[in-house]
């Protein structure tokens, strides 16, 4: 599946007449220097460096092929200066793509790819990780109608090969996007997941998503619930809700928000079952923290659920450069066996924008106070400070890669 996506292409490229052929040179490289201190623990620096190369290419109104080579390192990771073992260089993206994503009209796309489903609660891309992520596999979108759309997926997330993966994993689901009214869009979503392990994992989630503006606030409402088995253990309390709204302030400079996430959980489940809702794939740095506590709610508490109530307050500094800042508290839904449900507070600030012509900057830092149970839970060995900068730039020629900036 990684070659798929080239190997078409090269097909392509000799079947048809170079005059009918268009092709884009893009790509983009960022660095970002971070720096972790940690209570009793310990305290980390270091700097990212990603670096993108990409070739789109069109062969005719319906048939295009994108194919996007990824570094990622951390300077001084390598052994020596002659080192050019290239750890992490890898193919990120190639497909063929039928059809135009995006057009009013069917499309396709085969090979590896990003995608995200919705707003990125269950599939997605995380822009934030350095190598960030990619399926093999396909993709189909058609219209329905005047304005609804239909998407469907399928990916392998592990072929079977021994070590280091001994199971087949997979991914598949389909999205509706309704628009309701003009300010209302209705999101419906399944995705099945599954192992092939011995205690294999056959889960299945379905969620609805509404998303709109009513007058000047804006709004997010999320509801859904997973069924299954996780490791051979039928799943309990497997549910998520979730509402986020905003709206402005100081003459629309600035937007005020107010959001909770309460994912289910259950501290003593009943034996033969495993608690919790787990959002797969998704972008938790997006919903739960910079800080990034929570990869896997599920997994990050025990079972024993997450509320997660937020405050949020954006103001645009100048046309091109805006500044944000978050307030997360973390509790438990099930406390069970600790004196307190809390786990933390966490204070994100952030300050993004284009500095100078061609050149974007991403800076900001974190405070987490960590109570008792997230020390217990592992979640983090005490209080921390998290900082970051990020410079990035690229030369774009209006490929696909852009848009993931």
């Amino acid at each position: 599946m990684r070659s798929f996506g080239l190997l078409v292409g090269l097909i392509v490229v000799v079947a048809v007449p170079a005059a009918a052929q268009q092709h884009v040179l893009d790509g983009s490289l960022w660095t970002r220097f971070e720096t972790r201190d940690i209570d009793t623990g310990p305290r980390t620096t270091f700097t990212w460096l990603q670096t993108r190369v990409e070739l789109a290419s069109t062969f005719g109104p319906n048939v295009r092929v994108f194919a996007q080579v990824q570094d990622t390192r951390r300077l001084g990771e390598e052994t020596s200066t002659a080192d050019a073992s290239a750890d992490r260089l890898d193919l990120h993206q190639g497909y063929l793509e039928l059809g135009q994503k995006g057009d009013r009209s069917p499309w396709a796309r085969l090979g590896r790819q990003e995608y995200e489903v919705a707003f990125g609660r269950l599939v997605g891309t995380p822009i934030w990780s350095a190598v960030s992520r990619s399926y093999d596999g396909v993709t189909l979108g058609t219209p329905v109608g005047e304005s609804a759309r239909v998407e469907l997926f399928g990916f392998q997330i592990a072929e079977a090969t021994g070590s280091p993966n001994p199971e087949d994993e997979y991914l598949a689901g389909g999205w509706g996007i309704v628009p309701v009214t003009d300010e209302q869009t209705l999101h419906l979503i399944v995705v099945h997941d599954r192992d092939d392990a011995p205690a294999e994992t056959a889960r299945t989630t379905l969620m609805t998503q509404l998303d709109g503006d009513h007058g000047t606030v804006s709004y997010r409402i999320e509801a859904a619930s997973q069924t299954g088995t996780v490791s051979g253990l039928d799943i309990t309390s497997g549910t998520l809700l979730a509402a986020f709204a905003s709206a402005p302030w100081a003459d629309g400079r600035g937007r005020f928000g107010l959001g909770i996430d309460r994912y289910g959980g259950d501290a003593t489940p009943e034996p033969g079952e495993t608690a919790g809702f787990s959002d797969l794939l998704g972008r938790n740095h997006r919903f739960l923290g910079f800080a990034d506590l929570f990869n896997d709610p599920r997994a990050n508490t025990g079972g024993r659920g997450l509320t997660d109530v937020n405050v949020r307050a954006t103001w645009m500094v100048r046309p091109g450069l805006r500044f944000r800042a978050d307030y997360h508290r973390f509790t438990l839904v099930d406390g069970s066996g600790f004196t307190g449900g809390k786990l933390a507070d966490e204070i994100d600030l952030e300050i993004w924008g284009e500095v100078i012509d061609g050149l974007d900057v991403r800076a900001g830092g974190s405070w987490v106070g960590a109570d008792g149970p997230a020390q217990t839970l592992g979640l983090s060995a005490g209080d921390q400070v998290f900082g970051y900068i990020q410079l990035s730039a690229g030369f774009w020629g209006g490929g696909p890669g852009r848009s993931n900036r």
